[in-house]
């Protein structure tokens, strides 16, 4: 009954909490996971796109600059070496890889700038003291400098001698020996039972409250397949391929979930740092 606990006290946690949005893109496949230098690739399920993280970064400032407000403007992006040295292009294709050009999602702080260019630029009007602003691919932060003109030469040698940004980030990746849960198949009992049914776009729905009570039993009855020896492991990661909104009494998957294997994530997070 464990399980059964278990799952009464997911939906409490679930009936206070907004449905969780999921999307279509299909699960990582961490098994075929490529590391090289400083890029780890990991492919969607069943293709051989997926998204690109790196874990060494360069600052690069811009050359140009703009004037404002009797200020002069420009940016010092973070930007992956592996472009900077010419390796990710070889990577790409020796792999026959598609790149998905995400950019990881550092929690907020992740970038800050240093306190050598805080320092610095102290006297900066409040509004004008160096800013970090979001990333765009393959840069994954950068940050604002104003500088009043006479200032720009010397500001700019400052940063090509010392690291202005900081970065703090950890990209949640699983060890490519995780063990997989056969998503498809456990759906299929589920079919079978009444529990689920099959939409028109090839995903499955069913009652929320059915889909949590009746999968939790199905886990203790055929802990097989939920592939861990402790079947709750292999039932939380299954559950949470859903879409579930408990207002509406609505489950639904996608079709991408649904037709996918899903790892049962031994977790070997991705940490990167700068500065």
């Amino acid at each position: 009954m464990r399980l059964l606990s278990l799952c009464l006290a997911v939906v409490s946690c679930l009936a206070v909490a907004p449905a969780q949005a999921q999307t279509d893109t299909p699960p990582l496949d961490y098994a075929r996971t490529l590391r090289e230098s400083e890029m780890v690739f990991v492919p969607y399920m069943g293709m051989n796109r997926g998204p690109v993280f790196y874990t060494q970064y360069t600052q690069v400032p811009t050359d140009s600059a703009a004037s404002v407000a009797g200020m002069r403007r420009f940016f010092v992006n973070l930007y992956p070496t592996a472009h900077q040295n010419d390796l990710y292009n070889g990577f790409i294709s020796r792999n026959g890889i598609t790149d998905a050009r995400l950019l990881p999602i550092p929690s907020a702080g992740s970038c800050q700038p240093s306190a050598g260019i805080a320092d610095l630029l102290r006297t900066m009007p409040t509004n004008y003291r160096p800013t970090v602003v979001g990333g765009n691919y393959p840069f994954i932060c950068g940050l604002s400098i104003y500088v009043f003109p006479a200032e720009e030469a010397a500001v700019r040698a400052y940063i090509a001698a010392n690291s202005v940004i900081t970065l703090r980030a950890t990209v949640p990746l699983c060890a490519t020996n995780s063990p997989l849960l056969n998503v498809p198949a456990i759906n299929q009992r589920l079919v079978t039972d009444g529990v689920l049914q099959t939409s028109s776009n090839l995903g499955v729905e069913g009652n929320s409250w059915n889909v949590l009570f009746e999968s939790a039993k199905l886990a203790q009855l055929s802990p097989s397949l939920f592939v861990t020896s402790d079947p709750q492991v292999g039932w939380e990661t299954y559950i949470k391929s859903f879409t579930l909104n408990l207002t509406a009494q609505t489950a639904t998957m996608s079709p991408a979930a649904a037709s996918n294997s899903a790892a049962i994530c031994t977790p070997t997070p991705l940490v990167i740092n700068f500065g």
